[in-house]
């Protein structure tokens, strides 16, 4: 039995189409806003997370799970493959190395991948469809680690925000864009350059804007292959218009929508969308 494990930042919750050959968990992060936390589960109420990070003027704190947590994941049965946010922002790949080495002093022929998506949402979604998809096609551990490495590094990933609250805050961003996002209207978009960090491509105004924009981002870079995935912030209707403008521009693609969980929930702010294409 293959394991498969993911952070939370996958946005995903279950994985289906396995065939009994492989289960999925994924491991969550956690987000301190005001003296209370918000556990990134299937029970955590993000509305309240997102209106609570809205109404408090100090910094939120975000913990990635802890090498203890990624070593209970890896000691099940069989081969793992793991797959964490951008180690470009954040400490969660290190960890997940960590819980590895943890469990390899006791078992040093364990079979673990651990993959730095070198993104988040949607193109860590994307990866694990595709771990699952060569499992079933009965490809070997060799085979599938550089499978996904490469399609790592081939995929990409843009995003449009209409606040950078947290990203200004976390320094993850200029303070220059997100006072042109969060205070004249506009979209901020951006994208994760080839070594997992934020790189703001220009400003939309208004959602037509906006979507008109990352159709020509996405163009323009050029798509990896036939799947494009949009995980949304409490916006189904700008990524809806989005899926159609990007089904209408490109022939054959297939685009899927999925909600944000928690932690991309708060970076990504109310209405923001992420799309790995």
């Amino acid at each position: 039995m293959w394991h498969l494990v993911a952070d939370s930042a996958c946005d995903l919750y279950q994985l289906e189409g396995t065939e009994g050959k492989m289960d999925f968990a994924t491991i969550p992060f956690s987000i301190r806003i005001g003296g209370k936390e918000y556990v990134d589960d299937e029970n955590m109420p993000v509305s309240e997370m997102l209106e609570a990070n809205e109404t408090h003027d100090e910094m939120a704190q975000t913990a990635c799970p802890s090498p203890e947590a990624w070593r209970e994941k890896f000691s099940a049965p069989g081969p793992v493959i793991a797959f964490t946010i951008s180690g470009a922002l954040s400490g969660c790949y290190n960890s997940a190395c960590l819980g590895r080495d943890m469990l390899l002093e006791d078992e040093p022929d364990k079979q673990i991948i651990i993959i730095d998506t070198k993104a988040t949402g949607p193109e860590e979604a994307m990866l694990i469809w595709r771990a699952r998809d060569l499992i079933l096609a009965g490809k070997s551990f060799e085979e599938i680690e550089k499978d996904l490495n490469e399609t790592a590094n081939r995929i990409h990933t843009c995003f449009a925000l209409a606040s950078y609250h947290n990203l200004i805050k976390s320094g993850r961003v200029g303070r220059l864009i997100g006072f042109i996002a969060g205070h004249l209207g506009f979209w901020g978009i951006g994208a994760g350059d080839e070594k997992g960090e934020i790189v703001i491509r220009g400003k939309a105004r208004g959602s037509k804007g906006m979507v008109r924009f990352l159709v020509e981002e996405i163009t323009r870079v050029g798509l990896a292959g036939k799947q494009i995935v949009i995980s949304h912030c409490q916006n189904l209707k700008d990524a809806e218009a989005l899926k159609a403008a990007l089904e209408a521009a490109h022939a054959g693609i297939q685009v899927l929508i999925q909600a944000t969980r928690g932690l991309d929930s708060f970076y990504a702010e109310r209405s923001g969308l992420i799309i790995g294409y």
